[in-house]
């Protein structure tokens, strides 16, 4: 076969930003000074005002050029120094949205190869596509646009590793039952993937992170699909690219790769479990159990031996590119770190500093004990706020929403109430944001720590509350409808949490507490059946303890319903469970209810000993890596090293929670 002549790109005249006047640039180091929060909504800035103290004579354009240019800072450790240093980090832009953008850079040439290697990697490697005449494609079919997407890749550390240009294409064009059938593929959920590594850093398992260069290009397509061809590249313009396997932006694409990652994770002798389609297991010749998490292309290998992930790599090799990541130290944003000890930390330093760093907090901003104040109480109020502000809030719930699903449980509650303002926020509601914001300045050190320890794991352990008209912040004022929460622990640490509003206006304390008993039971039950098909044996019902003893008498004797008649079905769920023997329910004292942090904003101590309690540690930023301490409050002297407090602990027979 010839060889094909490698493309170039045509050339474009190199176009530079426009700078603002000197005077301009000059005043933008005043937005980054310490901010003073307002004492009330009265007192605040108005929505101009959300960035920064931008002057009303100012454009938006230069507003936005300000935004997109600031300095960030970080803080880094300085053993030399009893203060922390302040060194100012390269400027967090936003990558090129659009191929003018990427042309008219400063890195020009670098996105320039980055886009040639991808397409010519796409043609000649992978076959991802032809270059056919556009004479060829039968009438009435559709041809999706293309366009590249700009990605400068970082690590852990924010260190830039190198620039990547994807090739996608914009699949909204394809139309359903014509150009696609199945969209839905399956992921890794965040309460599996911290399980495996409580349970990895409970018995001392190796954790060690892949990737799969390319991953979208490997699975076929099912359907004929033509694609127009990327601007900047010499063809000619009556050319389109017909696509032979998937490509990244195709409604199908994601599915088609899942069912190939799955196939040959298969091949390797590893099966998917039926509670996480993306959690796998298996079983050696001794007994051993062995894990594999995947999220999308990057995959989490946990084993107790080296010689099966070397295996699996080696497998999968065979069959795609694969990076060989070594230890795990990042994934999805999270930072992994494995502790002197054996213990495991997670923690979302860097993404939390990207996050302060966009909404202008700096290492000078005051920070708070507390993320959301006690006894605040808001509302909507339609045509309150503006589109401005709805965009910023939006921008800043999303960023906030990850942070608390990922290993943050600290701060579950007040984004869960402030997203309930989402669709129409004003100036206090910004605010409440900012508030949680400084509150993640002053912890975003802070980690999630699975202990090693001896105990054997058998079962979780579970805390259940809900709020009944105790707290205004706890309850829609709007709607009246209660927050309920729940946390199961494994090794120690908090491994699943949730702060949810219920579905429905609860009657009494006892009402709103066997709906949350309900909620909670379900993620028992998942947990539970994963602990049993990731082969932990054997695995005691999910143990749930809740601070009313009404409810729990509800759930465990169907005779009381003088007060429950109205409940309906499905809301029985935990009373069928425990009947079942799935789950058993325990009473704790309400100073003991670590859930209480899911329901209501609480005061700073009891707040900082419910953090102690969910396992989450503040890293001294100039100790060794297993040094941790949690100030604020909180009394070390009651709480034990494994993250419940000891009267927290169920009893022995029921506590799967490590023990010291």
């Amino acid at each position: 076969m010839p060889n094909r002549p490698r493309h170039r790109l045509l050339s474009r005249p190199r176009h530079r930003r426009p700078q603002l006047p000197c005077h301009r640039r000059l005043r933008c180091h005043r937005h980054f000074s310490t901010y003073r929060e307002p004492a009330s909504a009265e007192e605040s800035p108005d929505e101009l005002d959300i960035i920064g103290r931008h002057s009303r004579d100012e454009s938006p354009d230069e507003i936005d050029f300000l935004t997109q240019h600031h300095r960030a800072f970080i803080a880094t450790d300085d053993d030399n120094s009893d203060t922390e240093a302040i060194q100012p980090v390269k400027s967090i832009t936003s990558d090129p949205q659009t191929w003018r953008e990427a042309m008219s850079s400063d890195k020009r040439e670098v996105w320039a190869k980055a886009a040639t290697d991808e397409f010519n990697s796409m043609r000649d490697d992978f076959k991802v596509f032809t270059i056919e005449d556009r004479s060829t494609v039968p009438a009435g079919a559709t041809i999706v646009t293309s366009k590249f997407v700009w990605k400068t890749k970082r690590n852990a550390l924010g260190e830039v590793t190198g620039h990547k240009a994807r090739l996608v294409a914009q699949g909204n064009r394809q139309r359903d039952g014509i150009d696609f059938n199945e969209t839905f593929a399956p992921v890794a959920r965040f309460s599996s993937i911290r399980s495996l590594l409580a349970l990895a850093a409970a018995n001392g398992l190796h954790v060690h992170q892949a990737d799969i260069d390319k991953a979208y290009l490997h699975g076929d397509l099912d359907h004929d699909i033509w694609m127009t061809t990327p601007r900047g590249f010499d063809l000619p313009t009556d050319k389109v690219l017909r696509l032979r396997r998937s490509i990244y932006g195709l409604k199908q694409a994601g599915r088609i790769w899942n069912r190939h990652i799955d196939a040959s994770l298969r091949d390797l002798g590893y099966t998917a479990t039926g509670t996480d389609h993306c959690v796998y297991s298996r079983i050696d010749d001794r007994r051993r159990p062995h894990y594999i998490a995947l999220y999308v292309d990057d995959l989490l290998m946990i084993s107790p031996d080296l010689a099966e992930i070397e295996r699996v790599i080696s497998g999968l090799e065979q069959r795609y590119g694969v990076k060989r990541l070594g230890p795990a130290e990042y994934i999805l944003g999270i930072q992994i770190r494995r502790l002197e000890d054996g213990s495991i930390a997670l923690s979302q330093e860097r993404y939390i500093m990207d996050v302060l760093a966009r909404f202008h907090f700096d290492t000078t901003t005051r920070g708070t004990t507390v993320p959301m104040t006690p006894g605040l109480s808001l509302t909507a109020i339609p045509g309150q706020g503006t589109e401005r502000i709805r965009s910023w809030y939006l921008q800043a719930i999303g960023s906030l929403l990850y942070i608390s699903l990922g290993t943050r449980p600290d701060i579950a509650f007040a984004v869960s109430y402030l997203a309930r303002f989402a669709n129409n926020p004003g100036r206090r509601h910004w605010i409440a944001v900012k508030h949680i914001l400084r509150y993640l300045r002053a912890t975003y050190r802070d980690e999630l720590v699975y202990a090693c320890g001896e105990t054997r794991i058998t079962g979780v352990v579970g805390y259940s509350d809900a709020n009944w008209g105790a707290c205004r912040s706890s309850t829609c004022v709007d709607t009246s409808v209660s927050t309920m929460g729940y946390v199961f622990y494994i090794a120690g640490s908090a491994v699943s949490w949730s702060s949810k509003r219920q579905s429905r206006v609860a009657d009494s304390t006892t009402d709103a507490e066997y709906l949350a008993l309900s909620h909670a039971g379900k993620e028992g039950i998942y947990l539970s059946q994963l602990l049993e098909e990731l082969h932990v044996q054997p695995v005691a019902p999910a143990h749930i303890f809740t601070d009313n003893e009404a409810a729990a008498a509800v759930a465990h004797d169907p005779v009381r319903v003088s007060g429950t008649r109205h409940i309906r079905l499905r809301e029985h769920f935990v009373r069928d469970m425990v009947n079942r023997g799935d789950i058993s329910l325990s009473h704790v004292g309400t100073s003991n209810m670590v859930a209480d942090i899911f329901t209501k904003a609480l005061g700073p101590k009891i707040f900082s000993t419910h953090c102690y309690a969910l396992g989450l540690r503040t890293r001294h930023p100039r100790l060794g890596s297993a040094s941790h301490s949690r100030g604020g409050g909180c009394e070390e002297s009651t709480l034990s090293s494994t993250g419940a407090p000891r009267s927290l602990r169920a009893p022995a027979s029921l506590a799967p929670v490590v023990g010291t």
